[in-house]
């Protein structure tokens, strides 16, 4: 499956959380999310590739459920946006302790707080996130939507510029900036 994503740092979270709501949304929630991301040598890093096990909490339930996904080498450069793999496993500790018996180790752990709105937009699913984490200043927005086609993912870019652009959240906003790397700056300087 082809992830069709823009991430950009926000000038004004509730501003921006203002504009969504302007738009007809299907469904809202607020979720937190703990990430793991494994390595093995340094292999995926210097392919641009990434493995992560995901616990989504719904903030409102308690609910949790546990995802593994392979992120393959970004197909768009400018938006780093990657083919991505997922599946919910059941049972979060025994999948890392495979990993680990696997030979990878984990290189990177956080929270990622977000509010998520899904809904349609010029005829496609999409889902926008607002996004925060606790060792970073600045808050972000990730929109995005997915097809299994490769051939779709320039006319669904466009789609999402307009919708960021109906956001009033202009192009220069756009990061290309991984978390991980943000939040690994953060916590050396803090260190």
């Amino acid at each position: 499956m082809y992830e069709v994503e823009l991430t950009a740092r926000l000038k004004n979270y509730q501003e921006t959380r203002n504009e969504i709501l302007k738009l007809k949304i299907d469904s809202q929630m607020r979720l937190d999310y703990d990430d793991r991301y494994y390595d093995k040598n340094n292999q995926l890093t210097g392919e641009d590739q990434e493995f992560r096990l995901r616990t989504k909490i719904i903030i409102d339930t308690g609910e949790a459920r546990h995802y593994l996904t392979f992120k393959d080498t970004a197909f768009e450069r400018r938006t780093r946006s990657k083919p991505e793999y997922e599946t919910l496993v059941t049972d979060h500790g025994n999948t890392e302790q495979i990993l680990f018996k696997l030979g990878y180790v984990k290189t990177a752990h956080y929270a990622k707080h977000c509010e998520i709105f899904n809904l349609y937009y010029q005829e496609i699913a999409v889902e926008i996130a607002l996004v925060r984490f606790d060792e970073l200043e600045d808050s972000f927005i990730e929109i995005e939507t997915q097809t299994p086609e490769k051939a779709e993912t320039d006319s669904l870019f466009e789609i999402l510029y307009s919708l960021l652009d109906q956001l009033q959240i202009s192009k220069e906003q756009l990061t290309e900036d991984f978390y991980i790397e943000m939040i690994k700056e953060a916590r050396a300087k803090r260190a």
